[in-house]
Order: structure tokens, then sequence, then C-alpha cells
């Protein structure tokens, strides 16, 4: 396993502890699986929508293809990375829309990624997983960016409303932010 898969697995972790957060709370196994091309607006980001009857919150109300919203061109310029591939790597039963833009020959790479179900809940529970890190400083707030945001060893995370969007595997803070500035609106 190469760095930059390490990185990249490190980076998916906050999803992952999301995934087994909203799992433990009880969320049902059924999911529903929407089609579109993910053009449409957002319901406004407010979470006052509810997922196919189990109680859960949904921010959002239909799939989305980050890949197409933020093009491979777009991130590999925010980002300065020389980027030319992008790939949907999706888990619709959590609402969990990502897209991994990587180089040609894999040795760079960054994940952009929107948890649209129980965002609130997956927000709190990245931040008490970067409390637990020892050795390194958890995490920092950002002012200004959603209703609340931070960074930390992983990467940026914001939410907006029950919405929250995260990039992973990126050094810089600031392109991070752009990039999540970028894409919420389309959502």
């Amino acid at each position: 396993m190469n760095t930059c898969t390490s990185i990249r697995l490190a980076g998916l972790l906050p999803l992952a502890l999301t995934g087994i957060l909203v799992t433990a709370c009880g969320a049902t196994s059924t999911s529903t699986r929407g089609s579109g091309s993910g053009s449409q607006p957002a319901s406004g980001g407010s979470g006052s929508g509810s997922s196919s009857g189990n109680g859960v919150l949904d921010g959002i109300g239909h799939p989305v293809s980050i890949c197409s919203l933020l093009p491979v061109t777009t991130v590999a310029s925010v980002s300065g990375e020389p980027l030319t591939v992008a790939q949907e790597q999706d888990t619709l039963s959590y609402k969990i829309y990502s897209c991994d833009y990587t180089s040609a020959d894999g040795t760079s790479g960054l994940t952009v990624s929107v948890l649209a179900m129980d965002a609130a809940a997956g927000f709190q529970g990245d931040i008490d997983a970067n409390k637990a890190l020892s050795g390194a400083t958890p995490y920092q707030p950002i002012s200004g960016l959603g209703d609340k945001a931070f960074s930390s060893i992983s990467g940026v995370e914001a939410l907006f409303g029950n919405v929250s969007v995260t990039v992973s595997d990126l050094q810089s803070t600031s392109a991070s932010e752009t990039l999540i500035r970028d894409l919420q609106p389309k959502l």
C-alpha cells in the first residue's frame, strides 16, 4: 500500500464513522435508490425533508453526481494538483455521494464527499472522532463556512443544514474551502 492510498483511506475515516453512527442510531437497512442526474436544485439544505419514512433526516432529497457538479478540470485548477481522473464512489444506502479525483499515475488525489442523511449527527461524530486522535491537533473550527465547519488531519468538513460536504486528502485548507463553496450551491 503506497502513501497516497494510506492517506486516502485515512480521509475516508470520517465517512466510515458516519456510516457506523447512522447504523448504530437505529436506521433501517432499507434504502431508496433514486434516479436522477443530480442537476436539479437542492431543497435548500434545511434538513426539513425525510428519507422514505424511516425518520432519518435527508438534507437533499435526490441523488447527486459530485464528479459532474465539480469537473476534474475545476478541482485540478483549484487544488493545484495534476488531477485528470474523476470516479464516482457513492454509497446510496447512506446517501453518501463521493468523487475520487486522481492523477493519471495515481500518485496524487483527493476526495470530495456529500453526506445527505442525518449529516448533523455525522458531523458531530466526526468532531468526536477527531478529538479522540492522540498526538495530533484534533481539529480546528473554521468560521464563515456553512453553519459549522472544521479542518482536521483528514481534510475540511462543513455542515449546511443537514448536509455535510467534505474535502479529504488536500493539504490546502483554503483550496478545500473553495471547493466546498463551489459545490454547495449546486446541490
